[in-house]
Protein backbone atom coordinates (compact mmCIF):
# COMPACT_ATOMS: atom_id res chain seq x y z
CA UNK A 1 0.00 0.00 0.00
CA UNK A 2 1.24 3.50 -0.72
CA UNK A 3 1.86 6.08 1.96
CA UNK A 4 -1.30 7.92 0.97
CA UNK A 5 -3.92 5.54 2.35
CA UNK A 6 -6.40 8.13 3.58
CA UNK A 7 -7.79 11.42 2.34
CA UNK A 8 -9.64 14.33 3.96
CA UNK A 9 -11.81 14.60 0.85
CA UNK A 10 -15.45 13.59 1.02
CA UNK A 11 -17.31 12.97 -2.23
CA UNK A 12 -21.00 13.72 -1.76
CA UNK A 13 -23.42 12.11 -4.17
CA UNK A 14 -27.13 12.10 -4.77
CA UNK A 15 -29.71 11.15 -2.14
CA UNK A 16 -27.28 11.53 0.78
CA UNK A 17 -24.74 9.11 -0.67
CA UNK A 18 -21.04 9.72 0.07
CA UNK A 19 -17.58 8.23 -0.41
CA UNK A 20 -14.69 8.50 2.06
CA UNK A 21 -11.18 7.07 2.12
CA UNK A 22 -10.09 6.07 5.61
CA UNK A 23 -7.00 3.98 6.54
CA UNK A 24 -6.83 1.98 3.35
CA UNK A 25 -10.59 1.40 3.12
CA UNK A 26 -13.06 3.09 0.80
CA UNK A 27 -16.31 3.76 2.65
CA UNK A 28 -19.18 3.94 0.19
CA UNK A 29 -22.46 5.03 1.78
CA UNK A 30 -25.55 4.80 -0.38
CA UNK A 31 -28.94 3.14 -0.42
CA UNK A 32 -29.06 2.88 3.37
CA UNK A 33 -25.94 0.70 3.60
CA UNK A 34 -22.23 1.31 4.11
CA UNK A 35 -19.81 -0.74 2.02
CA UNK A 36 -16.26 -1.15 3.30
CA UNK A 37 -14.09 -1.73 0.25
CA UNK A 38 -10.38 -2.36 1.01
CA UNK A 39 -8.11 -0.67 -1.51
CA UNK A 40 -6.49 -4.10 -2.01
CA UNK A 41 -9.82 -5.20 -3.53
CA UNK A 42 -9.84 -2.38 -6.11
CA UNK A 43 -8.35 -3.05 -9.54
CA UNK A 44 -8.76 0.43 -10.95
CA UNK A 45 -10.64 3.70 -10.49
CA UNK A 46 -12.52 5.34 -13.35
CA UNK A 47 -14.30 8.63 -13.96
CA UNK A 48 -17.31 7.97 -16.15
CA UNK A 49 -20.22 9.80 -17.69
CA UNK A 50 -20.44 12.43 -20.39
CA UNK A 51 -19.83 15.16 -17.82
CA UNK A 52 -17.38 13.17 -15.71
CA UNK A 53 -19.53 13.16 -12.58
CA UNK A 54 -19.53 9.41 -11.91
CA UNK A 55 -16.87 7.73 -9.77
CA UNK A 56 -16.53 4.01 -10.50
CA UNK A 57 -14.33 1.46 -8.73
CA UNK A 58 -13.69 -1.85 -10.48
CA UNK A 59 -12.94 -4.71 -8.11
CA UNK A 60 -10.20 -7.28 -8.59
CA UNK A 61 -11.11 -10.63 -10.08
CA UNK A 62 -9.44 -13.63 -11.69
CA UNK A 63 -12.51 -14.26 -13.78
CA UNK A 64 -11.67 -13.65 -17.47
CA UNK A 65 -15.23 -12.40 -17.99
CA UNK A 66 -15.01 -8.77 -19.14
CA UNK A 67 -17.90 -7.73 -16.86
CA UNK A 68 -15.81 -7.09 -13.74
CA UNK A 69 -17.68 -6.38 -10.48
CA UNK A 70 -17.68 -2.83 -9.18
CA UNK A 71 -19.50 0.04 -7.52
CA UNK A 72 -20.18 3.63 -8.52
CA UNK A 73 -21.37 6.95 -7.14
CA UNK A 74 -22.72 9.95 -9.07
CA UNK A 75 -21.89 13.43 -7.75
CA UNK A 76 -23.01 16.89 -8.76
CA UNK A 77 -19.42 18.17 -9.10
CA UNK A 78 -17.13 16.82 -11.81
CA UNK A 79 -13.99 18.45 -10.28
CA UNK A 80 -14.76 16.84 -6.92
CA UNK A 81 -15.03 13.45 -8.64
CA UNK A 82 -11.66 13.94 -10.36
CA UNK A 83 -9.93 14.98 -7.14
CA UNK A 84 -11.35 12.06 -5.17
CA UNK A 85 -10.47 9.61 -7.97
CA UNK A 86 -6.85 10.82 -7.95
CA UNK A 87 -6.62 10.47 -4.17
CA UNK A 88 -8.04 6.96 -4.38
CA UNK A 89 -5.64 5.97 -7.19
CA UNK A 90 -2.67 7.08 -5.10
CA UNK A 91 -3.82 4.73 -2.34
CA UNK A 92 -4.00 1.64 -4.55
CA UNK A 93 -1.25 -0.95 -4.11
CA UNK A 94 1.30 -1.42 -6.87
CA UNK A 95 0.69 -4.67 -8.79
CA UNK A 96 2.34 -6.50 -11.65
CA UNK A 97 0.20 -7.37 -14.63
CA UNK A 98 0.74 -11.08 -13.98
CA UNK A 99 0.20 -10.92 -10.23
CA UNK A 100 -2.76 -13.04 -9.05
CA UNK A 101 -5.76 -10.99 -8.01
CA UNK A 102 -7.96 -11.74 -5.00
CA UNK A 103 -11.71 -11.96 -5.35
CA UNK A 104 -12.48 -8.33 -4.61
CA UNK A 105 -16.21 -8.88 -4.11
CA UNK A 106 -15.54 -11.30 -1.24
CA UNK A 107 -13.46 -8.66 0.57
CA UNK A 108 -16.26 -6.10 0.58
CA UNK A 109 -18.32 -5.94 3.77
CA UNK A 110 -21.78 -4.40 3.95
CA UNK A 111 -23.46 -3.01 7.04
CA UNK A 112 -26.79 -1.21 7.43
CA UNK A 113 -26.75 2.48 8.27
CA UNK A 114 -29.02 4.12 10.78
CA UNK A 115 -31.49 6.34 9.04
CA UNK A 116 -31.07 9.87 10.37
CA UNK A 117 -34.22 11.44 11.70
CA UNK A 118 -35.50 14.74 10.37
CA UNK A 119 -33.48 17.74 11.50
CA UNK A 120 -35.27 20.40 13.57
CA UNK A 121 -34.69 22.89 10.79
CA UNK A 122 -36.39 20.61 8.27
CA UNK A 123 -39.34 20.07 10.60
CA UNK A 124 -39.68 23.83 11.08
CA UNK A 125 -39.58 24.47 7.31
CA UNK A 126 -42.26 21.84 6.68
CA UNK A 127 -44.45 23.32 9.40
CA UNK A 128 -44.02 26.83 8.00
CA UNK A 129 -44.82 25.62 4.49
CA UNK A 130 -47.94 23.81 5.66
CA UNK A 131 -49.13 26.84 7.61
CA UNK A 132 -48.51 29.11 4.62
CA UNK A 133 -50.50 26.84 2.32
CA UNK A 134 -53.42 26.54 4.78
CA UNK A 135 -53.70 30.31 5.14
CA UNK A 136 -53.64 30.72 1.36
CA UNK A 137 -56.48 28.19 1.01
CA UNK A 138 -58.43 29.91 3.81
CA UNK A 139 -58.11 33.30 2.10
CA UNK A 140 -59.52 31.93 -1.14
CA UNK A 141 -62.26 29.92 0.60
CA UNK A 142 -63.50 32.86 2.66
CA UNK A 143 -63.44 35.27 -0.29
CA UNK A 144 -60.99 37.65 1.39
CA UNK A 145 -60.52 39.55 -1.85
CA UNK A 146 -57.99 39.62 -4.67
CA UNK A 147 -55.73 42.16 -2.96
CA UNK A 148 -55.45 40.07 0.21
CA UNK A 149 -54.73 36.88 -1.75
CA UNK A 150 -52.07 38.58 -3.89
CA UNK A 151 -50.51 40.17 -0.81
CA UNK A 152 -50.19 36.76 0.81
CA UNK A 153 -49.07 34.82 -2.27
CA UNK A 154 -46.56 37.48 -3.39
CA UNK A 155 -45.63 39.34 -0.22
CA UNK A 156 -44.65 36.35 1.91
CA UNK A 157 -42.50 34.23 -0.47
CA UNK A 158 -41.11 36.96 -2.73
CA UNK A 159 -40.71 39.91 -0.37
CA UNK A 160 -40.70 38.75 3.25
CA UNK A 161 -38.69 35.56 2.72
CA UNK A 162 -36.11 37.30 0.53
CA UNK A 163 -35.87 40.18 2.98
CA UNK A 164 -35.31 37.90 5.97
CA UNK A 165 -32.66 35.96 4.03
CA UNK A 166 -30.84 39.17 3.11
CA UNK A 167 -31.12 40.51 6.66
CA UNK A 168 -29.75 37.31 8.21
CA UNK A 169 -27.00 37.04 5.61
CA UNK A 170 -25.92 40.65 6.12
CA UNK A 171 -25.87 40.30 9.90
CA UNK A 172 -23.79 37.13 9.57
CA UNK A 173 -21.26 38.91 7.33
CA UNK A 174 -20.97 41.76 9.82
CA UNK A 175 -20.54 39.34 12.73
CA UNK A 176 -17.84 37.34 10.90
CA UNK A 177 -15.98 40.53 9.96
CA UNK A 178 -16.03 41.78 13.55
CA UNK A 179 -14.83 38.41 14.89
CA UNK A 180 -12.01 38.14 12.35
CA UNK A 181 -10.91 41.71 13.05
CA UNK A 182 -10.77 41.02 16.79
CA UNK A 183 -9.11 37.59 16.95
CA UNK A 184 -8.50 36.27 13.45
CA UNK A 185 -5.30 34.34 12.66
CA UNK A 186 -3.73 34.54 9.20
CA UNK A 187 -2.23 31.46 7.55
CA UNK A 188 -1.19 30.51 4.04
CA UNK A 189 -3.68 28.59 1.94
CA UNK A 190 -3.13 26.45 -1.16
CA UNK A 191 -5.68 26.00 -3.94
CA UNK A 192 -6.83 22.38 -4.14
CA UNK A 193 -9.36 22.72 -6.96
CA UNK A 194 -12.06 24.99 -8.39
CA UNK A 195 -15.51 24.09 -9.64
CA UNK A 196 -18.58 25.76 -11.04
CA UNK A 197 -22.15 25.75 -9.78
CA UNK A 198 -25.23 26.71 -11.74
CA UNK A 199 -25.35 27.45 -15.45
CA UNK A 200 -25.66 30.43 -17.76
CA UNK A 201 -26.01 33.77 -16.00
CA UNK A 202 -26.36 31.99 -12.63
CA UNK A 203 -22.99 30.22 -12.96
CA UNK A 204 -20.69 30.75 -9.96
CA UNK A 205 -17.03 29.74 -9.67
CA UNK A 206 -16.02 28.36 -6.27
CA UNK A 207 -12.53 27.60 -4.97
CA UNK A 208 -11.46 25.04 -2.37
CA UNK A 209 -8.34 25.96 -0.37
CA UNK A 210 -6.50 23.85 2.16
CA UNK A 211 -4.57 25.27 5.09
CA UNK A 212 -3.07 24.15 8.38
CA UNK A 213 -4.23 25.94 11.53
CA UNK A 214 -2.10 26.92 14.50
CA UNK A 215 -2.57 23.47 16.07
CA UNK A 216 -1.36 21.61 12.98
CA UNK A 217 -4.83 20.50 11.87
CA UNK A 218 -5.43 20.51 8.12
CA UNK A 219 -8.63 22.31 7.16
CA UNK A 220 -10.42 23.37 4.01
CA UNK A 221 -12.28 26.49 2.93
CA UNK A 222 -14.87 26.46 0.14
CA UNK A 223 -16.04 29.81 -1.22
CA UNK A 224 -16.17 32.20 -4.16
CA UNK A 225 -13.25 34.32 -2.95
CA UNK A 226 -9.78 33.83 -4.37
CA UNK A 227 -8.65 31.92 -7.43
CA UNK A 228 -4.88 32.22 -7.10
CA UNK A 229 -2.74 29.19 -6.31
CA UNK A 230 -1.61 30.64 -2.97
CA UNK A 231 -3.54 33.08 -0.79
CA UNK A 232 -3.70 34.25 2.80
CA UNK A 233 -6.65 32.91 4.80
CA UNK A 234 -7.92 34.48 8.01
CA UNK A 235 -9.80 32.14 10.35
CA UNK A 236 -11.35 32.32 13.81
CA UNK A 237 -9.33 30.14 16.24
CA UNK A 238 -12.37 29.93 18.51
CA UNK A 239 -14.46 28.43 15.70
CA UNK A 240 -12.16 27.01 12.98
CA UNK A 241 -15.10 25.59 11.05
CA UNK A 242 -16.94 28.91 11.15
CA UNK A 243 -15.75 32.34 10.07
CA UNK A 244 -12.97 32.34 7.44
CA UNK A 245 -11.90 34.82 4.80
CA UNK A 246 -9.49 34.95 1.88
CA UNK A 247 -7.21 37.97 2.24
CA UNK A 248 -6.37 40.16 5.20
CA UNK A 249 -8.81 43.05 4.97
CA UNK A 250 -12.30 42.80 6.43
CA UNK A 251 -13.42 46.36 5.65
CA UNK A 252 -15.27 45.47 2.46
CA UNK A 253 -16.89 42.48 4.16
CA UNK A 254 -18.08 44.68 7.02
CA UNK A 255 -19.35 47.41 4.68
CA UNK A 256 -21.06 44.88 2.40
CA UNK A 257 -22.77 43.20 5.35
CA UNK A 258 -24.12 46.51 6.66
CA UNK A 259 -25.32 47.46 3.17
CA UNK A 260 -27.14 44.17 2.61
CA UNK A 261 -28.73 44.13 6.07
CA UNK A 262 -29.76 47.79 6.42
CA UNK A 263 -30.44 48.94 2.87
CA UNK A 264 -31.83 45.72 1.41
CA UNK A 265 -32.84 43.15 4.01
CA UNK A 266 -34.52 45.43 6.56
CA UNK A 267 -36.77 47.37 4.11
CA UNK A 268 -37.87 44.20 2.32
CA UNK A 269 -38.62 42.52 5.63
CA UNK A 270 -40.75 45.43 6.80
CA UNK A 271 -42.65 45.61 3.50
CA UNK A 272 -43.21 41.85 3.53
CA UNK A 273 -44.47 41.96 7.11
CA UNK A 274 -46.89 44.73 6.17
CA UNK A 275 -48.25 42.73 3.22
CA UNK A 276 -48.62 39.60 5.37
CA UNK A 277 -50.37 41.57 8.13
CA UNK A 278 -52.77 43.08 5.60
CA UNK A 279 -53.70 39.63 4.27
CA UNK A 280 -54.21 38.22 7.79
CA UNK A 281 -56.37 41.21 8.72
CA UNK A 282 -58.58 40.51 5.70
CA UNK A 283 -58.83 36.88 6.78
CA UNK A 284 -59.92 37.83 10.29
CA UNK A 285 -62.43 40.32 8.91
Amino acid sequence: MTEIDSSPLVLNGRRRSAARLRSGVLLLEQGGVRRRIPVAAIERVEVRGRTGRELAVVLTSNDPCPAAPGHSLVSRSAPAVREFAEALRRALPARDATEPRPDGASLVSVEPMERPGPEPRQVALVALGAGYALIAVALVARGAGEQAVVSWLVGVPLVLAQGVAALVGGVRRVRDAVVLRARGITVEGRLEYSYGTGSGEDAVRRHVYSYVDAHGVRRERDGTEGGAQEVEIVYDPGDPEGATKVGRGTGWQLTGGVFVAVLLGLPMTLVGLGMAASALAALRG
